[in-house]
């Protein structure tokens, strides 16, 4: 009952997905971070589902792209994009870490973070097209499923590096949803982290080794660049960490559909 509980909570905490209302308990909670790829599953279902049956029927290209856009909007409701948005007002200050942690709490946006939002709309747009199109052309529609597999993919990757890496606060979301986190959580996220590259591996094996690559890699290059600019991880770098990590992925595997 407790691992369901936790689950929910994940849900209700990381997308928009009506859970059961009950009493969160700190026994539950703690647990909560080690689900996040259980909603990054649910988008990934969908779209291999909606890409499918696209597929089957042919529909048009910028259709599929609109459609496969929508999916994770929907679904979380933007819940990424806010730290998102936080973070590129953070950086293009070019303030003391001190004062970027406190750009990061102003509930304002900045120019930086619009400027930064139609920037990742439009490569998430010019790739996901790219993507479709190619698989569409060339009949491999194997790697876009296979990219299906991205969204657990993520966040996996952002669960670990939230609760192995550095806290730049004590005080933040991100510490109170990791404080008390331990191997159990480590396990849960590194099992659901595999099973994911599995399969994308079992869609299309290229496209599985270069995804699995390419988020080690960005996940290095951010714990870099949090630690230099923030003093380690926060919640809002968290979201960035999904949002970013996840055009990066969608840009490796259109890249690799040419």
């Amino acid at each position: 009952m407790n691992l369901f509980k936790s689950i929910a909570i994940s849900f209700s905490l990381y997308s928009k997905i009506p859970m059961p209302i009950f009493e969160w308990k700190e026994e539950n909670y703690k647990h909560a971070i080690a689900f996040l790829p259980l909603v990054g599953m649910v988008i990934g279902i969908i779209s291999f589902v909606l890409s499918f049956l696209c597929s089957t029927f042919h529909m048009p290209v910028f259709f599929v792209t609109a459609i496969l856009t929508l999916v994770p909007v929907f679904l979380t409701g933007g819940f990424h994009l806010d730290g998102f948005m936080d973070v590129q007002d953070a950086l293009h200050s070019y303030q003391p870490r001190e004062k970027k942690l406190e750009i990061m709490k102003d509930p304002h946006i900045g120019a930086f973070a619009v400027i930064g939002v139609g920037a990742l709309a439009l490569m998430w747009l010019g790739f996901m097209y790219l993507l479709v199109d190619r698989a569409f052309l060339s009949e491999k529609i194997t790697s876009l499923w296979a990219f299906c597999g991205i969204y657990p993919l993520v966040r996996a990757f952002c669960g670990l590096s939230s609760i192995l890496f550095k806290n730049a606060k004590k005080d933040g979301m991100l510490s109170m949803e990791t404080g008390k986190s331990g191997k159990l959580d480590v396990c849960l996220l590194s099992v659901q982290g595999i099973a994911s590259f599995l399969f994308m591996l079992f869609m299309n094996v290229l496209t599985g080794i270069c995804a699995l690559a390419g988020v080690i890699l960005f996940t290095f290059w951010y714990k870099k660049m949090c630690q230099k600019q923030f003093g380690g991880v926060t919640g809002d770098t968290a979201g960035f960490f999904v949002v970013a990590g996840e055009v990066f992925l969608l840009m490796v595997i259109s890249f690799l559909s040419l």
